[in-house]
């Protein structure tokens, strides 16, 4: 084969035109796929496309020059390359078989390695109908996933995304709709690429089955899958997802007849990793080990991407017998087998103590389905979604942890039960109340300047830094609040200066906040002295209602404050009492607004003036009732 470029030429003139990047005359990568599924539904035990392969070549320069020549040997055309995986191809072929194209291909220096085009299919669903309702959530034997003592923690966030590869999902279901992503970054209907992910109008997802914006649901499957991962809680209608507030983002790469082939698949987490998506749930399984998958998977944990996957319902131990994709070893890929409601393992279930992760609720799950309406199902299929929506649960929690992390949460906080003992790695099923216990430790803060017990003359500036680092959210040096005793908030962030300090010695407190409400400060004293003479006091106070407060007004006769201090007096037993700074304002201010703690009381208020010689005595005072 020296000549092979030769041979490829001639080849290519008899089979006809070669695929171009600008060849847009016709839906190539749509014409693949329906010819494949045409294919398998002619023939219903092809394991693979036998008109296409994948080709991964060793740079992505080869796979740009040589892809095209290389798909016309075969007899071909390119379908699309991937940018989740470096180099990879989609090619047809007419002109030999599978196995020997393969082995052609693999001859070629430019070609790293050729792998079929796998079939799979969503996990098939067994023949015993039942009718138990979310039983998977709550239920009086205890083998649920506790639902509802985790929404008491934690409801989601309505801004988390979670991708369902599947069938599609009817996004116009009355129990979904609301929990459907919008694409913010695109135009619907203007026909442009307008957030350049490579997706014209996606403004709700893709189907990769006809290559087209519209990934409704044609088999069931995806949108039973979705309404356990995050159909809409509390509304009153129907069910609720585990994680209620999340955004659901529908890929379709499976046909009405639950099948789909990897390239599809491939194409599906490429748009996750292109557009952020950090969960998936995948129900579906089938064909052999794929090099592009599983690089695909690598390079989506590269985004901190959770690919949950059901284990398969083979009733087979997945560590002699894989099932992919659950049985790949990434990191990132939790698969998962099913439970009955009595806690047994469901007899369909795949397991391995090895390569499978954990268990969850799968037989017997009530849940969405089309059209606006619900239905039982039965199969890992049902466990996974379960799954992925506790995954979904701790992420949204917890947004700047990394996947490693997730993992690890869901995985130390199972719930042990027997028959998964020697079952799945963990030994126990999924609980959402566990994995969102709230463990939170608080940000340390540290006051790096100026040092405790330091001292200033009026007028100075003076430099504040901090650090703040926390266990769960990393930096929050940028986040920090600073107050002085005398007069509240001075400063924020890791670092700022401060001319306009008052006289007197300060306690100042650096305070930073976590996402999960926790709560770290550090205090220093420093001593600011006065510096020439104080500003004169304002005169003329005067006190207004203004709607449920008071406006309270003066004169400033001085020219050089830092500011003001407003200080208020409440009348108990015909006593005035309880003196309080009720605020601070900057210089040449003349008004300040307040609103008493409690109605039908007399108090009265004072101003003082501040600057670098000191405050002045306090102004007259001036009385108010409300």
């Amino acid at each position: 084969m020296k000549n092979w470029k030769s041979a490829a030429l001639v080849m290519a003139a008899l089979a006809g035109s070669v695929f171009a990047a600008d060849n847009v005359g016709r839906n190539v990568i749509a014409e693949s796929n329906h010819r494949a599924m045409e294919a398998l539904e002619a023939d219903p035990t092809l394991t693979f496309d036998p008109g296409s392969l994948l080709v991964k070549f060793r740079t992505t320069r080869a796979a740009g020059e040589s892809a095209a020549d290389i798909a016309a040997l075969v007899g071909g055309e390119v379908v699309q390359q991937y940018d989740i995986v470096p180099g990879l191809v989609h090619m047809t072929l007419t002109a030999m078989s599978v196995e020997d194209a393969i082995a052609l291909l693999q001859t070629l220096p430019e070609v790293e390695y050729a792998e079929p085009d796998y079939f799979v299919h969503h996990m098939g669903i067994p023949n015993d109908p039942s009718f138990g309702q979310l039983w998977g959530m709550n239920n009086s034997n205890n083998f649920d996933i506790d639902a509802p003592q985790g929404w008491d923690i934690f409801t989601g966030d309505a801004n988390f995304r979670v991708a369902v590869i599947d069938t599609g999902v009817q996004y116009t279901h009355p129990d979904l709709s609301a929990n459907i992503w919008v694409n913010p970054g695109e135009i619907a209907g203007n026909s442009i690429d307008d957030d350049g992910n490579g997706y014209v109008d996606d403004v709700r997802g893709w189907d990769f089955a006809n290559n087209d914006n519209n990934p409704m649901d044609d088999n069931g499957h995806g949108t039973h899958c979705a309404g356990t991962v995050a159909a809409v809680g509390n509304n009153g209608v129907g069910v609720a997802g585990v994680a209620w507030r999340a955004k659901v983002v529908p890929l379709k790469f499976l046909t009405a007849s639950g099948s789909g082939s990897i390239s599809a698949a491939l194409s599906c987490l490429q748009y996750c990793t292109r557009t952020g998506v950090k969960v998936s749930n995948n129900s579906w399984g089938g064909g052999g080990f794929s090099s592009s998958f599983q690089t695909a998977l690598t390079q989506a944990a590269a985004i901190g991407h959770v690919f949950v996957a059901a284990a398969g319902n083979n009733g087979r131990n997945n560590d002699s017998s894989p099932s992919y994709p659950a049985s790949y070893s990434n990191d990132n890929v939790i698969a998962v087998a099913s439970i009955t409601s009595s806690g047994a393992r469901s007899s369909f279930s795949n397991y391995g103590v090895m390569s499978v992760d954990v268990g969850a609720p799968g037989s017997n799950i009530y849940s969405t389905y089309p059209t606006n309406s619900y239905a039982s199902l039965s199969g890992t299929s049902m466990a996974s979604p379960h799954a992925a929506g506790v995954v979904t649960m701790i992420y949204a929690q917890n947004p700047n942890w990394t996947y490693q992390q997730v993992r690890q949460r869901l995985f130390s906080t199972v719930r042990p039960i027997s028959s998964m003992n020697g079952i799945v790695a963990t030994g126990g099923i999924v609980n959402l109340a566990n994995a969102l216990v709230n463990n939170n430790s608080n940000p340390v803060v540290t006051i790096t300047a100026p040092g405790n017990n330091s001292a200033f003359l009026g007028g100075t500036s003076v430099t504040f830094t901090g650090t703040s680092t926390d266990t769960q959210d990393g930096n929050l040096s940028s986040g920090i609040t600073w107050t002085s005793s005398l007069q509240g908030a001075i400063g924020s962030g890791a670092s700022f200066s401060n001319a306009t300090l008052m006289v007197g010695t300060h306690t100042i407190t650096a305070r930073s906040n976590d996402t999960q409400g926790g709560v770290g400060q550090a205090t220093i004293s420093i001593t600011i002295n006065p510096n020439g003479l104080p500003p004169i006091a304002p005169s003329n106070v005067r006190t207004y209602r203004s709607g449920a407060g008071v406006n309270v007004t003066w004169l400033d006769r001085s020219a050089n404050e830092f500011g003001f201090q407003v200080v208020r007096e409440q009348r108990v037993n015909g006593v005035f009492t309880n003196t309080t700074v009720v605020g601070t304002v900057g210089p040449n201010a003349t008004s300040f607004f307040n609103q008493p703690p409690a109605t039908g009381q007399t108090w009265r208020y004072a101003v003082r003036s501040f600057g670098a010689g000191g405050s002045s005595v306090l102004s007259a005072w001036a009385t108010f009732s409300n």
